[in-house]
């Protein structure tokens, strides 16, 4: 499986990635190869039936709607999980996908009919993709999906930087140094807008990806935070993005150890609860000074048991 979240992050292969994008559309390409015995994008599909029987549709010819493919549409299979068991198990009233690429997490399983779906999406070109996966979503009415960048401010103007090499890896956070950019000024709103007259009292999941503007985003749903009963959401943390934002990456986790109980994960099974843990000595838990991760983020500590995983 090809998974760039996986293994681009640590820094010589960010820099491989973006030095050298010929490279990894040859690995690409190659896979595509192996599994479809052709690169014609002609012949190739232009959608992945995930293993709810959702559907998504991609772009074939762009790299991450090509890994996809090769992947059936699974290339982060901690988040795939978390999802998957959050909606079976808890039933939120309210779920919020911030940076939704091309819907696998959005779309890749069915809801509760009282759940109120909302996507927000700041690259235009996938946007007639996740509209198409969206019609197709059996849960389909109870979906809005919101073409803007999720901030801490509503409403301006905010240079996005769509990476044409990698659709996953566009940022309003920094630009990519290889030359395959297109900077666009995308609009911007924050999660609390979106509830201002109907704040929510029940149960909130969220996911929030957005490649180190995640303090924003989250400084924007504040509201909605501390009004709904509870809140159970994903986050990547990754400290080179983060600071490439502005924001200081030790500053950004003592956040979120003020407002959440927090667990990291070590491995896909094995999670580590954070609150009392040092930014430096985190460092040396991942043997790293750079940090890339995920994490879950709680407002009750109780929920991390509807989950099979390891916690130390």
């Amino acid at each position: 499986m090809i998974s760039k979240k996986n293994f681009v992050r640590k820094p010589l292969f960010m820099k491989m990635w973006e030095e050298h994008p010929i490279i990894w559309r040859l690995l690409i390409d190659i896979g595509i190869l192996l599994k479809y015995k052709t690169l014609k994008i002609d012949k190739l599909p232009n959608k992945v039936v995930l293993p709810s029987s959702t559907v998504i549709y991609v772009n074939s010819n762009e790299n991450r709607g090509r890994a996809l493919l090769i992947s059936g549409g699974i290339t982060q299979n901690r988040l795939f999980y978390f999802w998957e068991k959050s909606i079976e198990t808890w039933h939120p009233d309210l779920v919020i996908d911030v940076g939704v690429n091309y819907g696998e997490c959005i779309f890749s399983t069915s809801y509760p009919e009282h759940t109120k779906i909302y996507g927000v999406e700041a690259n235009h070109h996938l946007l007639e993709y996740i509209n198409r996966s969206k019609e197709k979503h059996p849960n389909n009415r109870q979906i809005t999906i919101i073409h803007a960048l999720a901030s801490d401010k509503e409403d301006e103007q905010k240079e996005f930087y769509i990476d044409q090499h990698w659709s996953g890896t566009s940022s309003a956070s920094y630009m990519p140094s290889h030359n395959r950019i297109e900077m666009v000024a995308v609009r911007t709103i924050t999660i609390d807008s979106l509830f201002a007259h109907d704040m929510t009292s029940g149960k909130v999941l969220f996911k929030v990806d957005v490649e180190g503007y995640e303090a924003f985003v989250l400084n924007g749903m504040s509201e909605l935070l501390k009004k709904c009963d509870s809140a159970i959401g994903f986050i990547e943390f990754d400290s080179e993005y983060i600071e490439k934002s502005g924001i200081a990456a030790d500053e950004f986790f003592m956040f979120l150890q003020e407002n959440f109980t927090i667990y990291i994960y070590i491995e896909d099974d094995t999670l580590l609860k954070a609150n009392s843990i040092k930014y430096e000595n985190l460092q040396i838990i991942l043997g790293s000074s750079y940090i890339h991760t995920d994490m879950i983020l709680l407002t009750n500590e109780e929920m991390i048991g509807v989950y099979d995983f390891s916690l130390k």
